[in-house]
C-alpha cells in the first residue's frame, strides 16, 4: 500500500502577532497617458510642426491643417510677432495727439512657458521680467501637460491661428480731425506764394484723411475652428496703453476715455491757434478772447511744450488775405457779367423798339376799324338824333379808342420787358368793356405825327415821369465772404519799443566791456572755458549775465508783478512762480548751428511729471530764417521721447519783443546766423515752488564752475582818437619843465616815466636820446614831439611821447 503524505497543517500565529505586523504598501496608480487631440471640435485635423517645416515653410494641401509647435523657444518667437501686430493695431485704433501716436505694450504667453512681447524681444520667461514682478504671488505655474495654442500656415509662414479674431475685437475710435494734417500746426497751406492762388478753389472743403495701414485679416473656417475649439486654449494677452502724454492705462475703456479728452484739447487748439473747425473746415478770421487764448495756449504748452505769444493771431492775417482775394475774384467776375448783360440789354432794347412801333401801328389800325363799325351801327339804330349829339359821341369814341390803344401798347411793352413775348390782343368787345370802366372825363390824346407813338400821360392829363426814383444800390458781396472785422495785433504780453532798445543797448555794452577786458588781459584761452559773466555756447554764441538787469531800471523784466508775460507763467507754473535766472544770448554773424540739446533733465526718471521750470526767450530784433532763430522739436519734453524727430520741428519767427515760452526739458537748438547783424535774445528762467523749494539749475548757472573775470577794463580809445584828445587837452606843463624840454637834444640823458596799465608794460628808466621826431615849419604847430631812447640798462624804445620824458638830474 503506497504511502501517503499528509498535508502539513497551516501555521496560524497568535492574535498578538497580527497586531504587530506592518501593513503592506499599495502599488501606485498608473500615470494617465497624455491626452492626444488630433482634431478640433469641428473635425479640422491638427498636426505637430517639425523644425524643418518651421524654417522652410509649407504650402499646398498640407498647409490647410492646424499646427501645434511643441518647442517653447520657437513658439516664443511667433508670440513676439503676434505682439508686434497687436500693438501696432491697438495704437492705430486710437486718435493721434499733437502728431504723436499711442503706444501699446503687448505681452503674449501660454501655460507651457512660452513668452513674447513687443518691447523686450523674445525668449522664455525669466525670473527678472517685469511681468513676474507685477504678478507676484498670482503668477501661474508652468503646466507641461497643458495643450498649446494653435497656429496656421499663412502665406508660407506660421502665425497664430486666432489672430484674425483678436484683431477684429479691437475697438477703433474714429475721429478724422485728430489724424488730419492740421493737428500739428507745423504747416499753413492757406495761401500759396505763386500766382496759381488766383485760380484755386476758394470753397471750404473738408479734410479727407489718408488711408491707414490695413491691419485686418480675413476670418476663415480654419481660424474659426481654432478660435472655438474647447481643447486648445487661447494665448494669454496682456496690454498696457501708453498715451501721447505718457499716461499708462491697463484697460481699453479707460484709454478710450482719455483719448476723447485729448481729442477735445486738439479741437480747441486747432480752432483757436490755426482757425480750423470740425473736420478741417476753415473758420472766419475773428480774434479770440483773451480767456480763450489762454486756455488754448495752455493746452498746446502741455501737448507740445511750447507757447509763442500771439500764436492765436498768426493765422488771422493770412486768412484775411484769403477772404480779400476771394472777394476781389468774385467782384471781377460780377463786373464781367454786368458788362455782358448791359451789351445784351442794349441790343434787346433796339430790337424791342422796332417791334413796338410796328405792333403799335397795327393795334391803332385795328382799333380804328372797330370804331368805324360801331359808328355805322349807331347811325342805323338812331337816325333821328341831331348832329350835335353825334359829334359828341364821335369825340368820346375817339378818346376811348386812343386811351385803349395806349393801354394795350404799355401792357405789351411791360410784358416784353418781363420776358413774355406771346401777347395777343383781345377783340373789340374787350375794348368796349374796358372803356366802360374808365373815367367819364377823358381828354383826347394826340399822337406824334412823325413816329406814331403816343406820349405817356396820367389820368388828369399831366405827363408822367420818365424814370421813377430808384433805391440805393446794395453792395454786392460774394456769398459766404462777409468782410472780416478789422484786425489789430495784440501787444499786451510783449515788450514796448523803448524797453527793447534799452535791453539791446545794455547787452551790446556788456559784450564790449567783456571783450575789451579779455583783450587787455590776453584771456583768450580762458574765454573758451567761460567766465562768470560770459560763457561761450558754441562758435559765435555767447551767454551773458548782466549786472544791469538787477537794477530798478530793468524792473519790467525781473519784477514778477510788472512783467507783461507773467499771466502766462502763472497759468503754467502757478501763482508762486519765481525768477531764478536771467541773462542775454548773442548770436554773432557767421555763427554755426548749435547742437540739439535740452536745458534740463527730468526730476523723476521713472514717471513723467508736469512742468517744473520754463524758459522765456525775448528776441530784440525781428527773427527770420537768415539771422538764426531757435528751432524746437515739439513733444520732446515727455519722458522717453527726448530724441530729435525731423517731422516735429517747428521754428517760430516772431517780431522783436515777442516772448517765446517753452518747457525747460524741451529739445531745441539755435540755427546759424547768415545775416550781417547780431541777434540778441533776452532770456528768463522761472521755476515752480513746491513744498517751499524752488528748482535751481546748478549745472548751467553755477558760478563755481566758471572763472571770475573781475573788474572791467575801461575801453581804450583808438590811436587816432587818443591823438586828437591829446591835442585838444594838453596837460599843464610848468615853465621850468618846458624850458628843460626845449633843451633836450640828441645825446641828452633823460628820465622816461613808467607806463604800466592793462595792455601796456613799459617800465621806463634812464636813457639817452638817439633821435627826435619833430617836423619843422608850419606843421610843427600843435605837434607833440617824440623821441627814440636807448636805455642805460639795455633796451631801446621808439617814439616816446614828450609828456613822459624829462631831463635827468645830472643834465639839469
Amino acid at each position: 500500500m503506497p504511502r501517503t503524505l499528509k498535508k502539513a497543517a497551516r501555521y496560524e500565529p497568535p492574535d498578538f502577532v497580527h497586531a504587530k505586523k506592518k501593513k503592506a504598501k499599495k502599488k501606485p496608480a498608473p500615470k494617465p497617458k497624455k491626452k492626444t487631440v488630433t482634431h478640433t471640435d469641428d473635425g479640422v485635423p491638427i498636426v505637430n510642426a517639425t523644425m524643418a517645416q518651421i524654417r522652410k515653410g509649407l504650402s499646398g494641401k498640407a498647409a490647410t491643417r492646424l499646427v501645434r509647435i511643441p518647442q517653447v523657444t520657437e513658439r516664443s518667437k511667433f508670440y513676439v510677432e503676434a505682439a508686434e501686430i497687436i500693438g501696432e493695431r491697438e495704437s492705430h485704433a486710437l486718435p493721434y495727439h499733437g502728431g504723436r501716436m499711442w503706444k501699446v505694450e503687448v505681452k503674449v504667453s501660454d501655460d507651457r512657458g512660452a513668452y513674447g512681447d513687443n518691447c523686450k524681444g523674445n525668449g522664455r520667461r525669466s525670473k527678472n521680467d517685469d511681468d513676474e514682478e507685477e504678478d507676484g504671488k498670482n503668477k501661474k505655474k508652468t503646466n507641461y501637460n497643458a495643450l498649446t495654442p494653435l497656429f496656421r500656415w499663412y502665406r508660407g509662414k506660421l502665425e497664430l491661428a486666432t489672430m484674425p479674431h483678436i484683431l477684429e475685437n479691437i475697438e477703433e475710435v474714429e475721429h478724422n480731425q485728430s489724424k488730419a494734417k492740421w493737428a500739428r500746426g507745423l504747416k499753413d497751406v492757406d495761401i500759396s506764394d505763386d500766382d496759381s492762388s488766383e485760380e484755386e478753389d476758394w470753397d471750404d472743403v473738408k479734410y479727407i484723411p489718408e488711408t491707414e495701414k490695413n491691419f485686418t485679416m480675413e476670418i476663415s473656417a480654419l481660424t474659426t475652428s481654432a478660435f472655438e475649439d474647447s481643447s486648445h486654449p487661447l494665448p494669454d494677452i496682456r496690454r498696457t496703453w501708453i498715451s501721447p502724454d505718457m499716461q499708462r492705462f491697463q484697460s481699453r475703456k479707460s484709454a478710450i476715455a482719455h483719448a476723447e479728452e485729448l481729442t477735445k484739447k486738439d479741437l480747441l487748439i486747432d480752432r483757436v491757434m490755426y482757425g480750423v473747425g470740425h473736420n478741417g473746415v476753415r473758420l472766419r478770421p475773428v480774434k479770440p478772447t483773451r480767456k480763450l487764448a489762454l486756455e488754448a495756449g495752455e493746452a498746446r504748452f502741455v501737448r507740445d511744450g511750447l507757447w509763442v505769444v500771439g500764436q492765436e493771431e498768426v493765422w488771422i492775417a493770412k486768412r484775411r488775405e484769403i477772404y480779400v482775394k476771394k472777394q476781389e475774384k468774385w467782384l471781377k467776375s460780377q463786373e464781367q457779367h454786368e458788362k455782358e448783360d448791359s451789351t445784351s440789354a442794349e441790343e434787346e432794347k433796339a430790337i424791342d423798339a422796332t417791334s413796338d412801333s410796328k405792333e403799335a401801328s397795327l393795334v391803332s389800325d385795328e382799333a380804328k376799324s372797330n370804331v368805324a363799325k360801331s359808328e355805322e351801327a349807331v347811325v342805323t339804330t338812331d337816325q333821328k338824333k341831331d348832329d350835335a349829339k353825334m359829334q359828341e359821341a364821335d369825340q368820346k369814341v375817339v378818346a376811348v379808342s386812343s386811351e385803349e390803344v395806349e393801354k394795350v401798347v404799355e401792357s405789351k411793352k411791360s410784358s416784353m420787358e418781363d420776358g413774355f413775348l406771346n401777347v395777343t390782343v383781345d377783340d373789340s368787345n374787350d375794348v368796349k368793356r374796358q372803356s366802360k370802366d374808365s373815367s367819364k372825363t377823358i381828354t383826347p390824346v394826340e399822337s406824334d405825327a412823325s413816329t406814331g407813338d403816343t406820349p405817356a400821360t396820367s389820368a388828369d392829363g399831366k405827363p408822367k415821369d420818365e424814370d421813377p426814383p430808384t433805391k440805393p444800390k446794395r453792395i454786392m458781396r460774394a456769398p459766404g465772404t462777409r468782410p472780416p472785422p478789422e484786425f489789430i495785433p495784440s501787444t499786451h504780453y510783449c515788450l514796448t519799443q523803448a524797453q527793447i532798445d534799452k535791453c539791446a543797448a545794455a547787452c551790446n555794452e556788456h559784450y564790449e566791456k567783456v571783450m575789451d577786458t579779455v583783450k587787455a588781459r590776453s584771456l583768450y584761452h580762458e574765454l573758451a572755458d567761460g567766465f562768470d559773466v560770459m560763457r561761450e555756447r558754441g562758435r559765435g554764441r555767447y551767454d551773458m549775465e548782466l549786472a544791469a538787469f538787477d537794477t530798478k531800471e530793468f524792473s519790467f523784466l525781473t519784477d514778477t508783478k510788472k512783467a507783461a508775460w507773467m499771466p502766462i507763467i502763472h497759468k503754467i507754473l502757478g501763482e508762486d512762480a519765481l525768477l531764478v535766472h536771467k541773462g542775454c544770448f548773442l548770436s554773432l554773424p557767421g555763427s554755426e548751428t548749435q547742437v540739439y540739446h535740452q536745458d534740463g533733465l527730468h526730476l523723476n526718471k521713472k514717471v513723467h511729471k508736469p512742468c517744473h521750470a520754463v524758459n522765456v526767450f525775448i528776441p530784440l530784433i525781428d527773427c527770420d530764417m537768415s539771422n538764426g532763430p531757435t528751432e524746437f522739436c515739439l513733444g520732446t519734453h515727455y519722458l522717453g521721447r527726448e530724441n530729435f524727430v525731423k517731422e516735429m520741428v517747428y521754428t517760430p519767427c516772431v517780431t522783436a519783443g515777442t516772448p517765446i515760452i517753452f518747457d525747460y526739458r524741451l529739445g531745441h537748438r539755435g540755427l546759424r546766423n547768415i545775416s550781417d547783424e547780431t541777434r540778441p535774445v533776452v532770456y528768463l528762467t522761472y521755476s515752480a515752488v513746491k513744498s517751499g523749494k524752488e528748482f535751481r539749475d546748478e549745472v548751467n548757472f553755477s558760478r563755481k564752475r566758471y572763472k571770475k573775470l573781475g573788474d572791467f577794463v575801461e575801453k581804450r580809445l583808438p590811436r587816432g582818437e587818443r591823438l586828437k584828445k591829446r591835442r585838444k587837452v594838453t596837460p599843464a606843463v610848468a615853465p621850468e619843465t618846458k624850458q628843460q624840454n626845449d633843451c633836450i637834444g640828441v645825446g641828452s640823458v633823460v628820465m622816461v616815466e613808467s607806463r604800466m596799465w592793462p595792455g601796456v608794460n613799459k617800465p621806463g628808466g634812464v636813457g639817452r636820446v638817439t633821435y627826435i621826431h619833430a617836423p619843422e615849419g608850419p606843421e610843427a604847430d600843435g605837434f607833440v614831439k617824440k623821441y627814440d631812447i636807448t636805455y642805460v640798462l639795455g633796451g631801446k624804445e621808439e617814439k616816446v611821447e614828450e609828456e613822459y620824458i624829462s631831463l635827468s638830474v645830472d643834465e639839469v
